[in-house]
């Protein structure tokens, strides 16, 4: 029956909105499968290596998972009544398996070592499309930066007009957070990616002697780290990657919210250019809705990261109650994020710059926003304090009808010490942008020293 889905996430009417179809696939119940039954033939192999089960057993166990025919209803029906799918999973390979699988499947294994392995290779998958999401948007920005690098606009600090800055400049600002996410990403995945065999109680007894070797063999197999003494009880990794999602759409909000801001009527400066967002019953409204929709994703971002932290309420060797939420905080997060990313890119794609508008509104506050250019100029010849009083006084008495420009021409106590020219340039905005360029071009240098690929494929 259509329409009987409730989730956003499975919504025929909302998931394109909050899914990306890539990192749908990493975290759909295939992926999942897929990567158990990947564990299962890894350790099968293993341990042949390793002559702790014989060869023609892992042979079969490989054979056996390859060509499994899931049985979707069963696996479903029997996970509500075990409360996890593995030991339904294993019984589904037993019963298809010879009599070598049956005795030799999920040798040493427990069900943990299968959750956080799995669990692990899809984090990668996840980092690793990620990654891919935050140097396209990254290559996005760096043009619009370099673009605009001398389009000057008004700067707005606590939503006030300050003073003069450039398009280029605070598009830098967005690539600079967007590098260093990539840098906590390198950071973070080998950690991140840390798999786990340690059998019932994590000592590793039920393979003997060859425990050490069989776990790192494993892992290499499997194209995950090695964990690091017993980390059964241990989720501060699942926490980690969460919390960075967090970071990151902290930098996408803030794009999102310039944007919308910026593209109000009555500044008029940006405008969404993908098309879309319009009022059911205003027809000259186009709402930002790419903007909007990355809010959204962010707040949704950000509850995960506040609720990952329940992860870590653990006891003894390991406790299933709060292990169970990385069910769904870690595919929603990576939904979420994969979401936002992917809006984000395809925003700065088609934003429309209005460039003349951009200039246009210094004169909102009569280009009153270049008075500290004036003041700095004044503070050359008589000091900061008293330069800064002058123009304090100067636009406190001013009655609205003349600019800056006007007003500091006609001052006869700003003229003893500043001529004309000194006073027509320090109210040009584009004479005001300090070492933009440089910021700028330090900014792409940063970004492009960074490795643009993934060293390790999904």
């Amino acid at each position: 029956m259509r329409g009987n889905l409730s989730s956003v996430f499975d919504s025929e009417l909302y998931s394109s909105l909050f899914t990306h179809p890539e990192m749908k696939k990493v975290w759909s119940d295939e992926n999942l499968i897929r990567c158990w039954l990947e564990f299962e033939m890894a350790v099968a192999s293993v341990q042949a290596e390793l002559d702790i089960i014989p060869a023609q057993a892992a042979k079969e166990i490989v054979t056996t998972c390859q060509s499994l025919d899931i049985d979707w209803q069963r696996l479903a029906t029997e996970t509500r009544s075990v409360g996890m799918a593995i030991k339904p999973l294993v019984d589904q390979i037993t019963d298809a398996g010879t009599p070598l699988v049956k005795k030799y499947l999920h040798w040493g294994c427990t069900t943990q070592d299968l959750l956080d392995s799995a669990l692990a290779m899809r984090i990668k998958q996840t980092l690793l499309l990620v990654r891919g999401q935050l140097i396209e948007l990254g290559e996005h920005l760096k043009a619009m930066a370099l673009a605009h690098k001398a389009t000057v606009m008004v700067a707005r600090t606590n939503s006030v007009d300050a003073s003069a800055t450039t398009w280029g400049l605070q598009v830098s600002s967005y690539l600079s957070e967007l590098t260093r996410h990539i840098h906590r990403l390198d950071n973070l995945y080998p950690t991140a990616i840390t798999g786990l065999f340690g059998g019932a109680v994590g000592n590793l007894a039920s393979v003997g002697h060859n425990g050490i070797e069989t776990r790192n063999n494993l892992m290499k197999a499997l194209g995950l780290s090695a964990p690091i003494g017993m980390m059964n009880a241990s989720q501060d990794n699942v926490v980690q990657v969460i919390q960075f999602f967090a970071l990151v759409h902290g930098t996408l909000c803030r794009i999102a919210n310039d944007v919308e801001t910026m593209g109000r009527p009555s500044l008029g400066e940006l405008r969404e250019g993908e098309g879309g967002g319009g009022s059911s019953t205003m027809p000259h409204k186009t709402n930002p809705r790419a903007s909007n929709m990355i809010q959204t994703l962010s707040r949704m971002g950000w509850m995960y990261a506040s609720g990952a932290t329940n992860l870590l309420d653990q006891q003894d060797v390991r406790a299933a109650s709060m292990r169970v939420l990385n069910w769904t905080l870690l595919p929603e997060s990576a939904l979420s994020l994969s979401t936002s990313l992917d809006r984000a890119s395809r925003l700065i794609n088609h934003l429309v710059v209005d460039k003349e508008r951009m200039n246009d509104n210094f004169n909102t506050s009569k280009y009153f926003i270049m008075s500290e250019s004036v003041s700095m100029k004044l503070a050359d010849k008589i000091g900061r304090d008293q330069g800064y009083h002058i123009m304090k006084k100067l636009l406190n008495t001013a009655d609205g009808t003349q600019n800056l420009e006007q007003l500091v021409l006609n001052n006869t106590q700003i003229r003893e010490f500043l001529s004309e020219e000194e006073l027509i340039t320090a109210c040009d905005p584009s004479s005001y942008l300090g070492c933009n360029d440089t910021l700028v071009d330090e900014t792409v240098a940063f970004f492009d020293s960074t490795d643009k690929f993934n060293k390790v494929s999904i």
